[in-house]
């Protein structure tokens, strides 16, 4: 038999069952012997038998999809220049192995546009990265699915599943170690005006640089968006400040775009100018020098926002799960010491 053509009762004529037992087996329904279920997987695979999802969501009523959605404003860019999307997508697939659950992946919708996007596609779960936009939360509600938020401080996220990191503590922490090594004109890169988790970063920035009374000046944040362009593009306007000895940037992917323009210029990191990064992405230790950040570790991120899913979803467990990833940092060779 072709593959394609292979079908419950096929497989239930080649055993001499009926396609009620073979359909139990498939579809996980304890219902039959030990004996059974095993010569039935046999045949299985004897056969070549591919399971056909649409008639398993009408027999079951789960899809077995699970939608993971990025922030619109950085959908065109998400997979072509930051690198955390594809690590997180990696450890959620990790978190999902033997489950037998595939991706569909989107953008942030409108209120009307995201429920017609779950709802066409009778996904079981949903993972939303970042900040939704307001009037999303009250129809999230009325999914009646479970859905795992990520890197959400807003406070329609509180009703919900949760992952963050403690970014205020993250940047905290790089700030302070660029102190350490003896720095004092510190610039911030990000938006904090902008994006929440920007602005935890930046108050993790603000909190070191005032507890040993630094002056943080308005001239010495760059108000850009997390990609390597934008960290390219203000390269030279960095190179070119000579009072500024040291950065902190909100991604990494900025900071490498940074430092390769300074490298494009003839100068070096971090000779002219230290350079911390936030995330840790692959890339981070493999540019040169490599980028000292702070680790958040993404993969695990990802891993967690699936195994929370799974557990709702195979064990009907209940409750709000809420989970901050305490940051690390990782010193690499972007900072010198003064």
């Amino acid at each position: 038999m072709e593959n394609n053509k292979v079908s419950i009762y096929d497989i239930a004529k080649y055993l001499g069952l009926s396609p009620a037992t073979v359909s139990y087996v498939i579809n996980g329904v304890d219902k039959v012997s030990e004996a059974t279920k095993q010569k039935v997987l046999k045949a299985i695979d004897e056969l070549g038998y591919v399971p056909n999802y649409t008639a398993r969501t009408l027999s079951t009523g789960k899809s077995h999809l699970i939608g993971i959605l990025l922030p619109l404003d950085d959908a065109s860019i998400a997979f072509l220049q930051n690198p955390f999307y594809v690590e997180f997508i990696g450890g959620f697939e990790k978190g999902m192995l033997g489950y037998n659950y595939d991706l569909v992946i989107g953008v942030t919708k409108t209120q009307d546009d995201l429920k017609e996007w779950v709802l066409r596609r009778d996904l079981d779960g949903l993972v939303i990265i970042g900040t939704c936009p307001k009037n999303i939360y009250s129809e999230l509600k009325r999914l009646n699915i479970p859905i795992v938020l990520i890197d959400d401080y807003s406070d329609d996220a509180n009703a919900f599943n949760n992952i963050s990191s403690n970014d205020e503590q993250g940047m905290y922490l790089a700030t302070r170690y660029l102190i350490n090594s003896g720095h004092k004109n510190i610039g911030f890169i990000g938006k904090p005006e902008s994006y929440l988790i920007d602005m935890r970063r930046f108050e993790g920035y603000k909190k070191a640089m005032e507890e040993d009374h630094l002056e943080i000046k308005d001239d010495n944040i760059y108000r850009i968006n997390a990609t390597f362009n934008d960290g390219y593009e203000i390269g030279e306007e960095l190179i070119n400040k000579k009072e500024l000895t040291a950065i902190v940037c909100s991604a990494d992917i900025l900071a490498i775009g940074i430092m390769k323009k300074i490298k494009e210029l003839g100068y070096d990191v971090p000779k002219d100018l230290s350079i911390m990064g936030y995330d840790d992405i692959s890339y981070a230790n493999f540019v040169y020098p490599g980028l000292s950040t702070i680790r958040q570790d993404i993969s695990e991120k990802g891993s967690r926002a699936a195994e929370i899913l799974i557990d709702k979803l195979e064990n009907d467990r209940r409750g709000k799960v809420t989970i901050n990833m305490e940051p690390v940092l990782v010193i690499r060779e972007s900072v010198k010491g003064k």
